[in-house]
């Protein structure tokens, strides 16, 4: 049976789990350009083989910042 995941991508390239960082799985945090850590849940699970099954976009409501909701499958 497919497993899912859901990730939440903004455009200043971090990503994160929808429903939080699950501990079993917390993504590595990569430093940007500025030397500020950015969370990277999206290539850490299609470095584990996960695969995008859809992508819908939305924006920030805060900032200036756009997302997406991408929906992963294994």
């Amino acid at each position: 049976m497919p497993r899912h995941r859901a990730v939440i991508v903004s455009d200043d390239g971090s990503s994160w789990f929808l429903l939080g960082d699950a501990q079993e799985h917390e993504p590595p945090y990569e430093e940007d350009e500025d030397g500020e850590e950015t969370r990277q849940a999206l290539p850490h699970l299609l470095d584990e083989g996960w695969k995008i099954l859809s992508t819908t976009p939305g924006s920030g409501a805060r900032d200036d910042n756009s997302y997406w909701l991408v929906l992963l499958q294994k």
